[in-house]
């Protein structure tokens, strides 16, 4: 009983509605971004977008794509730009050095050909199959009126699993992770936080393997601020000490 009082007061203080500036030293302008070592994040600028027709936009459905992601990646356009609804005006690549500059290390990386050739959970899958990196916390934060609002990443979307054969919605419990492969093999994509084990971004959700299975989600845009309202996207790093497990092209 008290695990479950304790959570849902920590729920209530990730989704709280705060009326004081944000938790920061200062906010980016477009094009830039904000780093601060000492308390391990890095902020980025972005605007809401409604990416209508993408899967898992208002209905279930598995993706690759992530939910924030860049305009640019790779020297040119992301070709994801428009499956993100949080839409980042700086590249990827500088939001993977921003990463780096704050202690955030990556363990295991792929290119997403590689990545195919390791796809699935298989008798077989390895540790090394999963892509690995520092654990990064994502929350969405903006001004609504006077009053600042903020929320974790996973605010805005649910999740489907299958019981007994039967569809159940449940809250979305992803575990993220740093891994920087799209900036390291220049993937172009643009994605930062991939719903599922995706080397084409730099952060993804390792409960999986790369690739598959891949959860079932649906991102809700009426949890969502309006389609281009400006907003702020905290990536906060918790450094582990796991040991290098190597990676490959």
């Amino acid at each position: 009983m008290r695990a479950l009082l304790v959570s849902g007061l920590l729920l209530s203080l990730c989704t709280a509605e705060v009326s004081a500036a944000p938790d920061t030293d200062k906010l980016p302008e477009p094009g830039t971004i904000v780093t601060n070592k000492d308390r391990g994040e890095v902020i980025l600028p972005a605007v809401v977008q409604f990416p209508r027709g993408k899967p898992c936009i208002d209905a279930y459905g598995e993706r690759v794509q992530a939910f924030v992601g860049c305009s640019k990646a790779a020297g040119g356009d992301a070709t994801m730009a428009g499956y993100f609804v949080f839409l980042v005006d700086v590249p990827t690549e500088t939001v993977a050095r921003g990463l780096n500059d704050v202690g955030a290390r990556s363990l295991v990386h792929y290119s997403m050909a590689e990545g195919r050739k390791r796809s699935g959970l298989t008798p077989a899958t390895r540790p090394e199959d999963y892509l690995q990196g520092d654990s990064v916390i994502l929350s969405i934060f903006w001004k609504k009126g006077d009053r600042w609002l903020e929320y974790p990443y996973e605010h805005f979307v649910s999740e489907r699993v299958l019981v007994q054969g039967k569809p159940v919605d449940k809250p979305w419990t992803p575990h993220f992770v740093f891994h920087g492969s799209g900036a390291i093999h220049k993937s172009g994509t643009g994605c930062i936080a991939c719903p599922c084990d995706c080397p084409g971004g730099i952060i993804a959700d390792n409960r999986f393997p790369i690739y598959d299975p891949k959860p079932m989600v649906c991102f809700h845009m009426n949890r969502a601020p309006a389609v281009g309202t400006r907003v702020y996207v905290r990536l906060r790093v918790l450094a582990t000490r796991a040991p290098t497990l190597g990676s490959k092209e």
